[in-house]
């Protein structure tokens, strides 16, 4: 073991090559890498959410719908003309006669 000796690192013109110091290089790198992540995961989650609204905007129109038909049909149905056609034909009520009527003073 004696035989190996630790060689130094050549000079060219005076200067000393050394060994490059990565650690700036992949601290820029990784610093990118969660920034670019960070990005790409809030688009993703904005997507989603115009997606979810979107989705909740079609289901208010039509529940919009659904409410205006739905009191175009009550107010069919609360129609007096109906109301007296229902209780002469199906109940088989009848105006009251002069002697039913009581008068409450």
């Amino acid at each position: 073991m004696s035989d190996m000796t630790i060689k130094a690192l050549p000079k060219i013109n005076g200067f000393s090559l050394r060994r490059p110091n990565l650690a700036p290089v992949l601290g820029f790198i990784s610093l990118l890498l969660v920034s670019s992540l960070f990005f790409v995961w809030s688009r993703v989650q904005v997507t989603g959410f115009e997606y979810d609204l979107s989705q909740m905007e079609s289901t208010l129109r039509e529940m919009r719908q659904e409410t205006a038909s739905l009191r175009l049909e009550a107010a069919s149905l609360r129609s007096p003309e109906r109301i007296e056609r229902v209780a002469r034909n199906e109940l088989g009520l009848r105006l009251p006669s002069p002697e039913q009527v009581i008068t409450v003073d």
